[in-house]
């Protein structure tokens, strides 16, 4: 075999230039990488066993606080008077907040014994059933006189709504000031007082005293944001929401307060799943709530729980007595992966890790260098001399690779090329039988019962199946082309009846969903075609339309003549085509760049199919694209003579 020839075949030029370029310097180059591996290795490592160092002293320095923690708040119970931490005890039937003005609801409020509905059933009868307004007055009237606190607030609530409903506004203020008395007596929406003083500002606004009325409410909600009343969650917010609503500028919520309320209820909920039976239950949790993290800790049994909810500033006071990292950053996050504090280490980045799993702790603890650059950067001078000569032996290779690169680059590209086309056949192949198995799964499980849901996953069966069958169609057809097997059986068609068939079935099989086909056609325009062929064409430049789209929802179809040829166009308002991209879009195996990125599904086959089939029929296909501003495909066929239809062979 000549040289030349010899040299032409990649592998033959690979070997060529490896025995003349590389192997002189194989021995020098391996030993300069093996001397500096070396010592990256050795500086890595002295890197890494400062961060593992580093992470133990921080999981040692938060085991410290916790059991510091633990000891002198849950055992003893003391909680510190001003900051966001509040400490817990769980019981069957009560609930224990310290301070409990940190939260503005309790997970469960302990049951009152208050009054029963038949104190007040006869009053209530001769209000709403006799319609005896001043027997129920006098009968209201006399029950506010009993010493029963409870009693007593009932009756002046009712006796104030009695009141003014009659109009009587001034006495039905002096009911609620009474009814406010009572304190936290409990009536139907709450505490007695905050139920009186909501309804003042209700009668103040009733009689157009706008200002006090505001005021009034003002104070309520300043109140009740500070926890005086112990509420459950339901009722705090209706009595929040209610007050809020009536106020121009109601001011901010106070979020800390919340959140600590939310924690606390998170608290309660672990404990309301403890069995009688289970043994002790402690543990640290690191939760996120309304954007920030809070910890939770507990120890207890079913009988009783203590619990301390720490908030994101005693947090911070907390992270502030870890041991000081030289050169380091320290990055705690929770179980989900929130950051909790410190930034995310760059990568790749030399890190220590300790995982929650590992240390019991509630975050996982991540250490790495402010700058690994600079750490790994301090070269010694044998590295500087090691990567001279590999810099000298790199210019060397330059030269062969070069010729290398320019005899191999071809077969490399359509190599890559095959590789993303199995790929994307396999990915088109998978969701329509992904999507068979499951709906035949459904059915042979008897999960679908009723028979118009049968009948609709029988439909989608179908669907997907034609679907399958539609891609190995395409497949098989593109394959006889690509060999010249393939037969085209022409015969005379109105073009526009056919495109107007495709497009129906096209919609029919829901390959448009959300996309409007605005289909505009000539009559009278006859082809010589294939109409098996020819609708596949018009059916893929469809779809291709459809998968291009973007945020435009409508394709444009047109039928139309052009001198004695007839053209058949298809527009969207999608990605478009680079003009770099449009000389090979239509060559096998190329998909463009948009649609990559956009990772749209697709085998680099339709074009390619397209052109075959459009040059099979004696046509040609053209593209109209710019970035940004969609394109438009339009196949051009010569039309039938008009002595009648005709029927033949072509191969």
């Amino acid at each position: 075999m000549p040289v030349r020839e010899w040299l032409r075949r990649p592998g033959h030029l690979l070997v060529a230039f490896l025995v003349v370029t590389l192997l002189p310097a194989c021995a020098l180059g391996v030993l300069g990488w093996r001397l500096y591996q070396q010592d990256v290795a050795l500086e890595s490592r002295y890197l890494q066993d400062g961060l593992e160092h580093a992470a133990d002293r921080v999981v040692a320095s938060l085991e410290v606080q916790f059991g510091r923690l633990q000891n002198a708040l849950l055992s003893a119970g003391a909680v510190p008077p001003d900051g966001d931490i509040v400490g817990v005890t769980f019981e069957p039937e009560n609930v224990e907040v310290r301070p409990p003005d940190r939260i503005l609801y309790y997970p469960q409020v302990s049951p009152s014994p208050g009054m029963t509905s038949r104190v007040f059933r006869r009053g209530e009868a001769l209000e709403f059933e006799s319609r005896d307004a001043r027997a129920a007055t006098a009968f209201f009237r006399q029950l506010a006189e009993s010493p029963d606190a409870a009693t007593r607030a009932g009756a002046l609530l009712r006796l104030g709504r009695m009141l003014r409903s009659s109009g009587r506004h001034d006495e039905a203020m002096a009911a609620y000031d009474r009814m406010a008395l009572t304190g936290n007596a409990p009536v139907e929406a709450g505490p007695a007082e905050l139920v009186a003083r909501r309804a003042r500002s209700e009668v103040l606004r009733a009689l157009g005293r706008r200002g006090e009325a505001d005021a009034e409410t003002a104070a309520l909600l300043a109140d009740l944001r500070t926890g005086r009343w112990k509420l459950d969650r339901p009722t705090f917010e209706f009595h929040a929401q209610a007050l809020a609503s009536r106020l121009e500028n109601p001011g901010a919520e106070p979020a800390e307060a919340l959140a600590l309320s939310a924690a606390v209820t998170m608290l309660w909920e672990r404990y309301r799943g403890l069995g009688a039976g289970d043994a002790v239950s402690r543990g640290r949790q690191s939760v996120w709530i309304d954007n920030r993290p809070m910890l939770l800790v507990w120890e207890g049994t079913a009988e009783a729980m203590q619990g301390l909810v720490v908030g994101w500033e005693s947090l911070q006071s907390l992270w502030r007595t870890l041991p000081a990292l030289d050169g380091m950053v320290l990055t705690l996050t929770d179980v989900d992966d929130h950051r909790i504090l410190g930034p995310r280490p760059a990568r790749p980045s030399p890190l220590a890790v300790r995982r929650i799993a590992d240390t019991a702790l509630p975050w996982t603890v991540r250490v790495f260098p402010i700058d690994a650059a600079s750490d790994s950067g301090r070269a010694s001078t044998r590295r500087i001399l090691v990567l001279a000569g590999l810099g000298m032996l790199s210019l060397l290779v330059a030269g062969g690779g070069t010729l290398v690169w320019r005899a191999t680059a071809r077969e490399l590209a359509v190599a890559e090329l095959q590789s993303d086309f199995v790929s994307a056949v396999s990915h088109e192949f998978r969701t329509p039988l992904t999507s068979l198995r499951h709906l035949t799964e459904l059915l042979e499980d008897g999960v679908i019962t009723s028979e118009s849901a049968r009948r609709e996953y029988y439909s989608l069966l179908s669907q997907e199946t034609r679907r399958l069958q539609r891609l190995v169609e395409a497949l098989l057809n593109f394959a006889r082309m690509e060999s010249g097997r393939y037969h085209f059986r022409f015969e005379r068609v109105d073009l526009s009846q056919l495109v107007t068939e495709v497009i129906n079935e096209f919609e029919r099989e829901r390959m448009a969903g959300g996309f409007a086909i605005e289909f505009r056609a000539a009559s009278g325009l006859a082809c010589q075609i294939d109409r098996e062929s020819l609708s596949l064409a018009v059916w893929n430049l469809l779809d291709n339309a459809v998968k291009y789209s973007g945020a435009c929802r409508t394709i444009q179809v047109g039928v139309e003549r052009r001198g004695g040829l007839a053209a058949v166009s298809v527009r969207d308002g999608g990605l478009g085509i680079a003009p770099r991209e449009q000389k090979t879009i239509f060559e096998k195996f190329v998909r463009g760049d948009a649609a990559r990125a956009s990772e749209t599904r697709g085998t680099g086959l339709g074009l390619a199919l397209v052109r075959r089939i459009v040059e099979g029929h004696g046509g040609t296909i053209a593209v109209e694209s710019e970035p940004g501003r969609g394109s438009t495909f339009t196949i051009v066929l010569p039309t039938a003579p008009d002595e009648g239809p005709g029927v033949g062979d072509q191969a």
